[in-house]
């Protein structure tokens, strides 16, 4: 009788509620943060009938989570490469120039002198 065993995929992150351990730790520094900087704004600061300190908390935590999402559709260097394209940081016309390359082979190399009459195999008697 076959026995079935289950097989790990390592080349995928390990998730935990669709979320890797990294992402985790974003959302909950992101949430400390935003409970830090949301506690220090005066309370009798308001937009509208809601204090100022937890809409801008929301805000942090909510750009905490648009960034984890955006992580996981694209890698983060994807990200970074269309943002520095977008604001024109990033060159976009690349000149050749010219590199001196090695010369092969390389002319410093000095093998032994090779006879014809030199056998391969040489007997001791």
């Amino acid at each position: 009788m076959s026995v079935v065993q289950r097989v790990i995929i390592l080349n995928k992150p390990f998730k935990i509620r669709g979320y890797t351990v990294m992402q985790w730790i974003i959302l909950a520094v992101a949430l400390a943060l935003a409970f830090l900087i949301g506690s220090k704004i005066p309370h009798d600061w308001k937009l509208g009938n809601i204090p100022a300190g937890f809409l801008i908390g929301l805000v942090i935590f909510c750009g905490a989570i648009v960034f984890v999402s955006a992580t996981q559709m694209r890698p983060m260097l994807w990200w970074k490469n269309v943002i520095l394209y977008k604001l024109g940081i990033a060159p976009t016309l690349f000149l050749p120039h010219h590199e001196e390359g090695q010369l092969y082979p390389d002319p410093t190399i000095i093998e032994p002198a090779k006879r014809e009459d030199q056998p391969y195999v040489t007997f001791e008697q």
